[in-house]
């Protein structure tokens, strides 16, 4: 089923029905953020600085992860209003974005498989998060962000709703990295980590029937807990790319990395944390967790 131009978040219109809508099926979107003619000048600019890593705070990574800390228009995404907004109304007033990832999709790519995550071990090392409160439903919100259109065609994103209620795999089994598994090659990959070996039961396969594919204009967004099953088909067009930003949010009593002193490894690169901070998008940080920085 594609889920495509939606006038409503979920199917809901206030902010209390949305979020009941999420605690429910775990996702809430898509919602317009620019028109594409404006996210299209946006992506332009920022591209172009992409390619300059000087002020990269992990230096000249190809994964250029966090380039929202030194890239003014990537920072005025995250923090826009009508994104933070939604995620207040799920996690809370007191929101910091602690990272940023590019999601491309290229022509001819395979699909990234069904996967989950909360806590972000991404497959080596230790807990990336660590909330120190309670939490009523979920603690942890991921934004994909469509810099361009995102259709079944290109690849986009896929989830089987209500799926955040059970785990189906254990995130917190470490893997090796190993860069002949891959999205080109056994299409349970995941540059270079094979989600099929972190699956609890063997034996379970997803329920594609009940999958949603969201198709997205560029300049919208969607908004989803990363415990809830998602992922994404092959690009099968000839000359179009599928690009998206994941951007993570936590509320502000979540400690972020901290049982990476220094570093941390993934994809098989280094991410030195010297230069790290997570950024406060909305209400204030009364704990003191983390080393943190408002919006450029």
């Amino acid at each position: 089923m594609s889920i495509s131009q939606r006038k409503a978040e979920g199917g809901v219109g206030s902010a209390a029905a949305g979020r009941e809508f999420f605690d429910e099926n775990g996702y809430l979107g898509p919602f317009t953020i620019y028109e594409p003619e404006a996210v299209q000048g946006i992506w332009e600019k920022a591209r172009i600085e992409l390619l300059n890593k000087k002020n990269a705070i992990y230096g000249n990574n190809k994964m250029n992860y966090d380039r929202h800390l030194d890239i003014k228009a990537l920072s005025d995404v995250v923090s826009h209003p009508e994104i933070v907004r939604r995620v207040q109304s799920v996690l809370g007033p007191n929101i910091l974005c602690w990272r940023t990832e590019w999601f491309p999709k290229y022509p001819g790519d395979q699909g990234t498989a069904w996967h989950q995550a909360e806590s972000f071990v991404a497959f080596e090392g230790d807990s990336k998060l660590v909330p120190t409160e309670s939490h009523d439903g979920s603690w942890e919100i991921t934004v994909w962000f469509a810099f361009t259109e995102a259709t079944r065609e290109t690849a986009c994103l896929k989830v089987i709703p209500k799926t955040h209620r059970t785990w189906f795999f254990d995130e917190h089994r470490n893997l090796p990295y190993d860069p002949k598994v891959s999205m080109k090659g056994t299409g349970s990959g995941f540059y270079g980590y094979d989600f099929e070996k972190l699956k609890i039961d063997p034996n379970w396969q997803p329920d594609e029937s009940q999958a949603l594919h969201f198709e997205m204009q560029a300049g919208q967004a969607f908004m989803f807990t990363s415990r809830c099953l998602h992922g994404s088909e092959p690009n099968t067009s000839k000359d179009k790319t599928r690009m998206g930003m994941a951007i993570r949010y936590v509320p502000s009593d979540v400690k972020v990395y901290p049982n990476h002193d220094d570093q941390f490894t993934h994809f098989g690169e280094v991410f030195p944390l010297q230069d790290y901070s997570a950024m406060l998008v909305a209400g204030e940080d009364s704990f003191g967790h983390n080393r943190i920085i408002p919006p450029l």
